[in-house]
């Protein structure tokens, strides 16, 4: 079994003002950390989640905060097994989601007369946005990436279908 190294920012920070908490809270789920215990949040060993805690560790003390950041490795591979299995799991999550929302978008541009409305485009950049970030974080590689990319593939394609047909439409009027 290949072994982890993880990354350990152990950090408290003053119950007041309660939007530091919220601050740390929502940049350690942006990151996909995961809890080790209250106060201990794990990545697996990268450049870049080293960058992004070592940041986040810095701006808790600016805030009035403690924080550390170590490396760890689990000496119970039946632990590191149980944290890489919560790694995957919210993986798992995001991609399921993320497939629901590109077939809701494939199903709602292949209506007769679909049109793409600003709302529409912000929702398929917003799908891009979150499979790229779920992507970046998927360190265990759960493997529904290919269907997502498929899946946004069709998306693209069907846009460009859409605009062809606008095209001759416009067209069409020009020479009638």
């Amino acid at each position: 079994m290949h072994r982890t190294v993880w990354l350990a920012l152990s950090y408290n920070v003053p119950i007041n003002p309660s939007k530091v908490r919220v601050y740390v809270w929502r940049k350690l789920k942006e990151f996909g950390a995961e809890y080790l215990r209250q106060g201990v949040a794990l990545l697996p060993n990268t450049a870049q989640n080293f960058q992004q805690l070592s940041a986040l560790a810095k701006r808790i003390r600016e805030l009035g905060g403690e924080a550390s950041l170590l490396e760890l490795r689990f000496s119970d591979p039946a632990d590191e097994l149980a944290m890489t299995a919560r790694f995957r799991q919210q993986t798992r999550e995001e991609y399921t989601q993320l497939l629901a929302d590109c077939a809701d978008a494939l199903a709602r541009l292949r209506r007769p007369g679909a049109l793409l409305t600003p709302k529409e485009g912000d929702r398929l950049r917003q799908v891009v946005k979150r499979y790229r970030r779920a992507q970046a974080r998927d360190y265990f590689h759960e493997g529904a990436a290919g269907e997502i990319e498929a899946g946004i593939n069709e998306i693209i394609g069907s846009l460009r279908g859409m605009a062809a047909d606008l095209g001759r439409q416009l067209r069409s009027l020009m020479e009638g």
